[in-house]
């Protein structure tokens, strides 16, 4: 007979199971509590030991051997304060902190380089007591090695994050907290990189990276890196220049490019601040050949004439597509020229595309192979040839012996055999050995060279040179120009014809000189 009030034996199964299952969830939930726990202490003692690393290392910055170019430095200031390097005998844990690096450079991480992180000769060992003496930081039971040239800090166990695919993390940064200065006031929106050319050698230019800021306290430079090229995703440190030198009273770094290229140059500072990417196309050629009595001159913004200060003045001429300054030099006559380097094309798509080349070579300032390029035609009958010098206007005779490149000047016609006379016995008589009438493929290199550029020369109906009738004219009236600006080649679309060396004696029009120097 059953009884009405007691429990049988699958109820009490049931209940019991019932209990059971809430002492698994709880431990489950208990463990899991413990380990986030965990977690949270672990990070809090790393962001602690984090905020003194930041601080030595800030300290540091002020030490009176400071140098930015030499990491080294870090290891003679740290021994001062009394660490030991992670090589030394201290360091029982090598073994183990060897490997935790050998893991980060497999796993490729965020904020891991190889080239400076890796390398346990830039760390230094920290044990709890270390931690305390140091540090200043009681109750750290944790064995550390830190990089105070990048702030990096490891520990020897690590721990498993269970809030991230339980992943073990070995270091600050993979706690999320980073290794930023946090006792620095620059920021990146009151600081500004800036690139400026120094020098101009033409096939070689010397380059000026800094900061700069309306703010007193700009941070040095921990390194520059660059892209060379629009589908360049390969980061280069710029230390690979030649000439490459930090210095620290400027926050600059200067180097040079010898090599022709879309460039784009990133700062990182030494609170690890990386600053906006800054560009430079650079187009390399050969630098202009000058004769006795030329003098380089160039034109500022206002349009007022300067000479330059010495040939590798970079005022003088660029001739990359974010600049088309081509050099200007004017003769002791007071006639202007105009410098053409030497070049290779090849037409593609209905695109004509120009590259410079070195010397006397064919070979490209980019180092590539030239395939599908053929030297300008300009250049083919003179091997020893760098470049020409184009008369800027069209001539005109100006005294009995004497031939005007001037603007404002009446531009009149001439048959071919007088232009040739003109341009042989009549230019200034230090250049008159170079001197001759221009040929149609030093006209034609003139107009590929603009073309290549996407320039369309206005049809210049004015009969005077430059397109104005008095000589400050060119100035504004750059739409003459090869360039379409004061730095090009003036009058080449005329309602004549131009002679040219190749033209027939009988032949009528205006005409232009080119010096040969070699």
């Amino acid at each position: 007979m059953k009884e009405e009030n007691g429990i049988t034996l699958t109820k009490l199964c049931i209940v019991l199971s019932f209990y059971l299952l809430l002492i698994l969830i709880s431990v489950f939930a208990l463990k899991n509590s413990y380990k986030t726990a965990d977690l949270e202490k672990f990070v809090s003692k790393m962001e602690l030991v984090q905020e003194k690393v930041n601080l030595i290392r800030n300290n540091y910055k002020l030490w009176e051997d400071y140098d930015a170019n030499n990491p080294g430095n870090y290891n003679a200031y740290l021994k001062e304060l009394g660490f030991s390097n992670a090589n030394n005998f201290s360091n029982i844990y090598i073994t183990e902190f060897n490997g935790i690096i050998k893991e980060l450079n497999e796993s490729n991480v965020d904020y891991w380089d190889s080239n400076t992180d890796s390398i346990i000769s830039n760390y230094f060992y920290l044990g709890p007591d270390d931690i305390s003496k140091y540090l200043g930081l009681k109750n750290i039971d944790l064995h550390i090695i830190i990089n105070f040239y990048t702030g990096n800090v490891i520990e020897k166990d690590g721990i498993i994050d269970i809030t991230n695919s339980n992943k073990r993390i070995y270091r600050q940064y993979d706690t999320k907290i980073g290794n930023k200065l946090v006792l620095s006031e620059i920021s990146s929106n009151t600081v500004f990189p800036k690139i400026e050319i120094i020098e101009n050698y033409g096939l070689k230019q010397k380059v000026k990276i800094f900061l700069t800021s309306e703010v007193k306290n700009i941070p040095d430079i921990l390194e520059i890196y660059y892209y060379n090229g629009e589908n360049d995703d390969i980061k280069k440190n710029a230390t690979k220049f030649q000439d490459y030198i930090y210095v620290k009273e400027e926050k600059a770094v200067y180097f040079t490019i010898d090599l022709s290229g879309d460039y784009t140059f990133i700062i990182k500072d030494t609170n690890y601040i990386e600053y906006p990417k800054v560009n430079l196309k650079v187009n390399l050629c050969n630098p202009p050949v000058l004769a006795e009595g030329m003098k380089g001159i160039y034109w500022n913004q206002a349009g007022e004439e300067i000479e330059i200060q010495g040939e590798n003045d970079p005022n003088w001429y660029n001739y990359s597509s974010d600049f088309m300054k081509m050099a200007n030099v004017k003769s002791e006559d007071g006639n202007y020229w105009v410098w053409l380097p030497k070049y290779v094309y090849k037409e593609a798509d209905g695109e004509i595309i120009i590259d410079f080349v070195k010397g006397s070579s064919s070979i490209s300032t980019k180092n590539k192979q030239n395939i599908g390029y053929k030297l300008q035609e300009a250049f083919e009958n003179d091997g020893n040839l760098k470049g020409i010098w184009i008369a800027k206007f069209q001539a005109s005779r100006g005294g009995p012996k004497t031939v005007d490149v001037k603007p404002g000047k009446p531009l009149r016609i001439f048959k071919t055999q007088t232009a040739k006379e003109n341009c042989e016995k009549y230019i200034d008589n230090s250049l008159k050995k170079y001197s001759r009438l221009i040929s149609i493929h030093e006209i034609n290199a003139i107009i590929l060279y603009s073309k290549s550029e996407e320039i369309e020369i206005a049809n210049d109906l004015v009969h005077y040179a430059g397109g104005a009738v008095d000589k400050y004219g060119y100035i504004s009236n750059v739409q003459y120009s090869s360039t379409n600006n004061v730095f090009g080649i003036y009058d080449l679309i005329t309602s004549e014809n131009e002679v040219t060396i190749e033209s027939n004696n009988n032949d009528e029009g205006r005409y232009r000189p080119v010096l040969l120097i070699k």
